[in-house]
């Protein structure tokens, strides 16, 4: 039982991590025509062009967000794994295995 709720946890977790990213990004981010305009101005007054970071394609910005969820995913298996880890030691350690004395 107990382990049913922790894998619903972690898949419940995991969806709203994925919303989260989906819901903040803007997937496009189009020129306006006063942009254009102020592109125009710059290149006439010799300023530096403004550079907006962003993905320019859907492939981009879907190979963003893959490599977002496969490193949580990586983060959450070395948690896990690092928990397993922590509780073999307890158990050695509760049976007394490092103690000098074994009875």
């Amino acid at each position: 039982m107990r382990r049913k709720e922790r894998f619903f946890a972690l898949v419940l977790l995991l969806a709203l991590c994925l919303v989260s990213f989906v819901l903040k990004y803007d997937y496009a981010q189009q020129e306006t025509s006063q942009a254009k305009d102020q592109a125009t101005q710059a290149e006439k007054e010799q300023e530096p062009e403004k550079i907006i970071p962003s993905p320019t394609g859907i492939k981009e910005s879907t190979a963003i967000h893959v490599f977002l969820v496969w490193m949580w995913v990586a983060i959450m298996v070395l948690i896990y794994i690092l928990r397993l880890k922590i509780k073999e030691a307890d158990r050695l350690n509760k049976i007394k295995f490092f103690s000098a004395k074994r009875e």
